[in-house]
């Protein structure tokens, strides 16, 4: 992929990864973007950062999966309320970055 296209799907997913933190995030949280993971932590006595970790990783594990059982044909962000592989990358990097609000606020 040349330098051009890889600008192109960046541009891509930060867009659409803006656009699923808004979306979800009225979803799963308050005014506090950690609402919901800090629920969570305190429910299990476990550190924010921790819970994150957990829900970050289901999602990597998701895309494991897909990449060793060659399900690459899921392309596509969403197709008839299935979530795409774009979409499962799109949550993995919006975790991330929920991860790194963990660590900012600790």
């Amino acid at each position: 992929m040349n330098i051009k296209d890889f600008e192109k799907l960046c541009t891509e997913f930060e867009k659409k990864e803006a656009e699923l933190r808004s979306v979800k995030g009225k979803e799963y949280a308050t005014d506090d973007v950690l609402a919901a993971i800090c629920k969570i932590a305190n429910f299990i006595k476990e550190p924010p950062e921790k819970v994150c970790m957990i829900l970050l990783l289901k999602h990597i594990q998701s895309l494991s999966k897909a990449v060793s059982e060659d399900t690459t044909c899921m392309w596509f962000w969403e197709h008839d309320g299935r979530e795409g592989l774009k979409q499962r990358i799109a949550d993995a990097r919006n975790y991330l970055l929920l991860l790194a609000a963990c660590l900012d606020e600790k």
